[in-house]
């Protein structure tokens, strides 16, 4: 049995198993809400201080609760230092999210 929710980009009346929205023709994501949680600011900025000084171990994604990335991280030295400024960038645009689909940022975008 479905229900009817709304599309994420159009706002129409959609059946909650379709992937795509029929009438704009956008994937849909039902798992995660339309609008993710963004985290404070001060999250953010630990966030990027922990990437910054130890990122290339990934503490930074054990403490937000991604320990397997976190692992590879260890063995991998922060993806031989790419993967870690990769991080570093996502996390100061507000691009990098907890293990919860939260976004970690910086500026506060609302």
């Amino acid at each position: 049995m479905s229900i009817n929710v709304f599309c994420r980009y159009c706002g129409q009346q959609i059946s909650d198993v379709d992937l795509v929205c029929p009438h704009c023709h956008s994937k849909q994501h039902f798992n995660t809400p339309p609008h993710t949680n963004t985290r404070r600011n001060s999250e953010g900025v630990v966030a990027f201080v922990l990437c910054f000084f130890l990122g290339f171990i990934g503490i930074h994604r054990f403490y937000y609760g991604k320990v397997g990335t976190g692992f590879l991280m260890i063995l991998t030295m922060g993806g031989l230092g790419i993967w870690w400024l990769v991080d570093l960038i996502r996390i100061g645009v507000g691009h990098f999210t907890d293990s919860q689909g939260n976004r970690l940022s910086l500026i506060h975008d609302h």
